[in-house]
């Protein structure tokens, strides 16, 4: 064969060749990554947030934009380099484009340097640590689904300064983590600028199984409220050791737990009088179906009763949040038509539509984060095993905060 002859002949092939590998990639399902905490210590919720999106999953359907799609999971075992190492495992080898997940701080911002070797689309139902938003708030690709610490705080401050006055006593008790360190500093700003006094501060490591040298410290300075920025079983410890050894204090707060089924059976009657902060309450707000998407965007209260007769238990902010998350990725993916990530990062930051979560609007926070959505807050507080909504003061329904049992 000639040069010539051989020379079409390697063309032809070449062409055939990249062709073939075009139609074979046409075939591929487009997959999305969704990396969470389905073991370890922040387990409770991960796995509530997988239950969300196995939930939206089966109420979409198998394809989108024409395409099936495949929903890649794994578990980071609430562990910082298990998360690197599933991250880059997600994104460098397997080239996937969109990612849901993580949603404890300290995993998520364990995070942030594998996502930026490729910059997917990357939705993160949780991390209200501000050391996202200062490390790629403004990376038009993140998209933050969660209330930052500073929104804690503000709406804490407000609702406090309403129900027990400005002039009250604050202990703090933080986990020296990501999540711990920004709440503290946060909290300790907006609480003073409020007007209340901290009188102590104490640090605790993660698992720590005896409080009581913290909480004795916390009781001989005799505050009014005791805010413990801490999570999971810290949590839980927390709640026992203070109601066993009487701490004394009238109101305990804890932004982070207060809300999840498994600590309210984990503490029993140790429970009662903790104020907790969430974005969703069952049974409490019920947001109107949205009409362009009646299947899987419906009303509050029919997706509750939907969640119920899947899971035979209520739903928790974990459950609607991440529903509400993969509804809206696979929402914007399909408007784009296909498996284009800055395409599909555009029609995701312009989706202004509403869910049984609120308004799935982004706009840009006091912080510099571009794509922000679902910051209102609900205080409520545990009486009798029930939440009762304290805040906002024109949904609360004339509740009384009540103190702590002695």
């Amino acid at each position: 064969m000639s040069a010539a002859k051989m020379a079409i002949w390697t063309g032809v092939v070449a062409a055939i060749f990249a062709q073939s590998l075009r139609e074979a990639r046409a075939e591929e399902p487009i997959k999305i990554g969704v990396a969470l905490e389905l073991s370890g210590r922040f387990v409770a919720f991960g796995s509530y947030c997988k239950d969300g999106i196995d939930l939206a999953v089966k109420r979409w359907g198998g394809t989108v934009a024409g395409k099936e799609y495949e929903i890649v999971y794994r578990d980071l075992q609430s562990d910082a380099q298990t998360t690197v190492t599933a991250f880059t495992e997600l994104l460098n080898t397997q080239k996937i484009n969109y990612v849901l997940g993580p949603t404890a701080s300290p995993i998520a911002s364990a995070a942030i340097g594998p996502w930026r070797q490729t910059k997917p689309v990357w939705i993160v139902p949780g991390a209200s640590t501000t050391v996202m938003e200062k490390e790629i708030g403004e990376e038009p690709n993140f998209f933050h689904v969660y209330p930052y610490a500073y929104h804690y705080y503000e709406d804490l401050a407000h609702a406090l300064k309403h129900y027990t006055g400005p002039d009250k006593k604050i202990a703090i008790l933080f986990v020296d983590d990501a999540y711990g360190r920004t709440h503290e500093a946060l909290a300790r700003e907006i609480f003073t600028e409020s007007g209340f006094q901290i009188v102590a501060d104490e640090v605790m490591r993660a698992n720590t199984p005896d409080l009581n040298p913290s909480l004795t410290k916390i009781r001989s300075v005799r505050p009014d409220i005791l805010l413990g920025l801490v999570q999971s079983t810290d949590a839980i410890t927390l709640a026992k050791q203070a109601y066993t050894r009487n701490l004394k204090v009238p109101y305990l707060v804890n932004p982070g737990t207060t809300q999840q089924t498994d600590w309210q059976a984990a503490v029993g009657e140790a429970q009662e009088g903790w104020i907790g902060l969430t974005t969703y309450v069952p049974d409490l707000v019920n947001w109107p179906a949205n009409p362009l998407y009646p299947k899987v965007f419906m009303s509050t209260d029919e997706w509750e009763t939907m969640f119920e007769s899947e899971f035979k238990h209520k739903a928790n902010y974990n459950n609607i949040m991440c529903y509400t998350n993969a509804i809206q990725l696979l929402i914007a993916i399909d408007k784009v038509g296909g498996d284009d990530k800055d395409k599909v990062a555009s029609e995701l930051a312009n989706l202004d539509t509403m869910s049984p979560y609120g308004s799935t609007k982004f706009s840009k926070t006091r912080g510099g984060t571009r794509n922000q959505a679902f910051s209102d807050l609900l205080i409520f507080q545990r009486q009798k095993n029930e939440n009762i909504l304290l805040y906002p003061l024109s949904v609360a329904r004339n509740a009384k905060l009540i103190a702590a049992p002695k």
